[in-house]
């Protein structure tokens, strides 16, 4: 049995942003890479068009067109899946609206194995005049989609051969021939057990003659033949009745004798021509005029082919065949024999064997490099090549050369072979194998091995904390930060951090986020924290500008860096990575006070600075994209198996190669990590750690703690459903939907006041969404941030707009909800500061730092 393809951590009810990211990152790729029918712009024309989720979810022409001509790297569809998640998008509807687009979801672990049922057969017997088009047709359902094969079996034969090319539901043959008549099914296939493929009943195919030409009667297989061919079709299967009168179908009729006149002086000749020189074929006719001339290439007609000759200059393997013409005008129609074009069959077979001219070589490189490996045979017969790695093929690698781009894996590592086959055409019109030989191997060694294969560093957590300002009180509005902290938060995610993410905070929220989060750090843990926003350098320090600064604010109106790193480092965690994704120019005021120096245990040597820019420089944000310089370069970088002093030297390498971003923006890096091979890809043990582990996930869970779903009933028979999702810490997204109208119509429902102190990001958003009962539910969606500021309990009045059908009139009702303290609402992180800034501040010695 095939692996059953859905994935058990899937939540469909949940956002698309919250799919799992390796399913995220594989949907992506098939959105990026499909066919135009099944891409990601094939999507968004299906979500216009769609009754699934009509009108729910919309995508302006003018992003789609921003999104198209992105920087390199950029990825439109994951613009589109982020862009839907914040939309409210569920898994669930993803997986429908690919679906109906016509992409298999299989593979990406959101749908079940569904076996083959086959809901269209083709026809069990068609007859055709000569010249006439054959179309046989088959149509079947199945999870993951179907894939056809056809088979033919000439009459008076009994072996079924594949039609090379015909694979799709539909079988064509513009022109059909005597030599077309026979047997035809169609095979049809979902996964690599033989159990469950299906076959379809035979097609057989009667080519009767023009009533102007004159043939021979037709001999098709008989039923003990056919049973040969199908073995598994017995007496006793569906197919029985199916033989039954094949016997009265082995004749058209009576034959007639060929008339004496013919339109065909001189029939086609069999050619014997070299690889890479010319050919030419040839029919004489008489008659009366006009005559035409359709010629066919191994049963398929050829294009632009209207004369008595057909001339072929530098033969390819393709060419070699069968050819054969049909020759008519108006009154008469005939067909010329088949001629075979084959190779020459040479007495030494010098000219078949293969010379290697070039052998595949050796590399070393690093993660990031890319590797090509190349071979170079010659041979009087056609090549073919298929790369293989340490014993295995490789799908898809059948080109005399090899590429590795940006090599990001360690399983990349080891020894790679070419076979090359040198193929020949057998009288039949079949490719068969000459001769084979094998290239050297080849080895591929990365010089930086991945640290997932050295157990040393095993961290007992990982967690990070990601802010990100853009609405200011008296600075300009950034647009980057949001979409930065979200794809940080997707990388870190990924592999397996604990992450805190939180939008537009003030001072003292910033430092009492620092105070809590600290909470998540221990020993041996790893912490990342992350700040995009404005910022400045004073004196040395780095200071974070909070939402809530006034127009001309001083270092002591902002957060220290210097302290968030003195709070982390009082927990002695195993490793700590500072990004500040800030300016470093100098500040509107200066401190009033003397910098003073803080105790941050720098001889633990466990801190990596990474810094967006260098000292004086400004940070940039690229307005069209909606993200930072900074991140654009540093998030492919963040889930690669290399040390964190490698990563922050490859980051300075990533700028480098971008001129238009290094001309302006300088990352600068400092670190003093004594173990420079940890890794952020490192795996977590809880091997002596359960209870402090299980302590830490509950504490960061309560988090993330959203309203539980729940059901309101009201008058007149209405039931709405209130549900729940969050892409922030602090972002609360409220759907409000109508599962019942009740003795009402036109109904909707919506939030129509809330708590003080919070905000509505954006509009209130219309949708419906398509139940088991198939029909169209109407409901509304809200955004509240600042979830941080609440001080009571979140409460929000539901207001639900109908018309009652007994008097035909329009009513309003509300009903206030209480929903609790969600988020990180529970921390209170509004209140004054306390413990953040040392109690007793010691005067120390300048850190010394090793610049990267």
């Amino acid at each position: 049995m095939p692996v059953n393809g859905l994935n058990g951590h899937v939540d469909f009810d949940g956002s698309v942003n919250d799919l799992p990211g390796n399913i995220w990152i594989k949907a992506r790729g098939m959105l990026d890479t499909n066919p135009a029918n099944m891409d990601w712009r094939a999507l968004i024309r299906t979500l216009e068009t769609s009754k699934r989720i009509k009108y729910r979810y919309k995508i302006k022409p003018q992003v789609v067109e921003l999104w198209a001509p992105a920087i390199s790297g950029e990825s439109a569809a994951g613009k589109l899946l982020t862009e839907l998640g914040s939309q409210g998008m569920t898994v669930g509807e993803l997986r429908d609206i690919m679906e109906e687009t016509g992409i298999d979801t299989f593979n990406l672990g959101l749908s079940k194995y569904e076996e083959i049922k086959i809901t269209r057969s083709p026809e069990k017997g068609v007859d055709v005049h000569d010249g006439d088009p054959l179309v046989l047709e088959v149509e079947a359902t199945g999870k993951p989609h179907p894939r056809f094969q056809w088979y033919f079996c000439p009459n008076g034969q009994n072996d079924f051969r594949k039609l090379q090319g015909h694979t799709e539901g539909i079988l064509k043959i513009p022109y059909v021939t005597s030599a077309n008549a026979g047997g035809y099914s169609c095979q049809i296939h979902n996964c690599r057990d033989p159990k469950l493929t299906r076959i379809t009943e035979i097609s057989l195919v009667s080519v009767t003659p023009n009533p102007n030409p004159t043939a021979n009667g037709l001999n098709p297989p008989d039923a003990d033949s056919l049973a040969q061919m199908f073995p598994r079709l017995s007496t006793n299967s569906p197919h029985a009745s199916f033989y039954e009168g094949l016997e009265n179908r082995s004749t058209v009729g009576p034959t007639t004798p060929r008339s004496p006149y013919s339109l065909i002086l001189k029939d086609l000749q069999d050619v014997e021509v070299p690889l890479g020189e010319s050919f030419t074929l040839a029919v004489e006719t008489a008659g009366d005029p006009p005559i035409y001339y359709q010629w066919f290439h191994n049963e398929e007609l050829l294009k632009n082919q209207f004369g008595p000759k057909l001339s072929m200059l530098n033969s390819q393997h393709q060419d070699y065949g069968h050819y054969y013409c049909i020759v008519g005008n108006g009154l008469r129609k005939e067909r010329t024999r088949t001629a075979s074009v084959t190779a020459p069959i040479r007495n030494s077979g010098q000219d078949h064997e293969i010379t290697i001219i070039s052998q595949p070589v050796s590399k070393e490189l690093k993660f990031g490099d890319s590797a090509l490996f190349m071979v170079e045979a010659r041979c009087g017969l056609p090549l073919q090549y298929q790369w293989i790695k340490d014993g295995k093929e490789i799908e898809g690698a059948t080109d005399f050369e090899y590429k590795i781009y940006n090599i990001q894996d360690a399983s990349c590592s080891g020894l790679y072979q070419c076979e090359i086959k040198a193929m020949k055409m057998t009288t039949e019109g079949r490719e068969v194998q000459s001769s084979r030989v094998f290239s050297n191997m080849a080895f591929l060694h990365l010089k930086i091995p991945s640290v997932n294969d050295n157990n040393r560093y095993n961290p007992h957590d990982k967690v990070a904390l990601l802010i990100g300002n853009s609405d200011y009180l008296s600075e300009k509005a950034l647009t980057a930060p949001p979409k930065d902290i979200q794809e940080m938060a997707e990388s870190l995610v990924s592999i397996n951090f604990k992450v805190v993410s939180l939008l537009n905070l003030t001072k003292p929220e910033i430092e009492n986020a620092v105070v809590e989060f600290c909470k998540l750090i221990d020993k041996n843990v790893y912490a990342v924290f992350y700040f995009c926003g404005h910022g400045f350098e004073d004196s040395g320090v780095s200071y974070l500008v909070p939402t809530d600064a006034p127009s001309m604010y001083s270092p002591e109106e902002c957060v220290n860096t210097s302290q968030v790193l003195y709070n982390f480092q009082k927990k002695n965690p195993a490793l700590v990575f500072m990004v500040l994704d800030i300016c470093r120019t100098r500040g509107k005021v200066k401190s009033s006070e003397p910098p003073k120096e803080l105790v941050t245990q720098a001889q633990n040597g466990n801190v990596c600075y990474c810094y967006a820019t260098s000292l004086g420089l400004a940070a940039f944000e690229d307005k069209n994209t909606q993200r930072g310089l900074l991140m654009r370069h540093l998030a492919p970088l963040l889930t690669r198996p290399i040390g964190i002093d490698q990563l922050v030297t490859d980051l300075k390498e990533e700028f480098s190669r971008n001129p238009k971003h290094s001309k302006i923006q300088i990352p600068e890096i400092r670190s003093n990590v004594r173990e420079t091979r940890r890794s952020l890809t490192d795996k977590i043990t809880h091997r002596g750690q359960t209870q402090a582990y299980s302590a830490r996930t509950m504490l960061w869970c309560s988090y993330h703690d959203k309203p539980k779903k729940q059901d309101l009933k009201l008058p007149a028979g209405i039931v709405l459903q209130l549900d729940f999702q969050s892409d922030h810490n602090n972002i609360l997204h409220i759907f409000v939907l109508v599962l019942e109208q009740g003795e009402t119509q036109n109904c909707i429902a919506f939030v129509s006041n809330y708590s003080p102190r919070i905000s509505c990001l954006g509009d209130i958003v219309q949708f419906t969404r398509k139940e088991n009962t198939r029909k169209e539910k109407y409901g509304t969606k809200i955004t509240l941030q600042d979830m941080q500021k609440l001080q009571d309990n979140l409460v929000v009045d539901i207001t639900v707009k109908f018309v009652y059908n007994r008097d035909g009139k329009e009513y309003n009702h509300t009903q206030r909800v209480d929903l609790g303290l969600p988020l990180v609402s529970k921390l209170k992180l509004w209140k004054p500061t306390k413990d953040f800034e040392p109690k007793h501040r010691q005067p120390m010695e300048q850190e010394e730092t090793d610049s990267t």
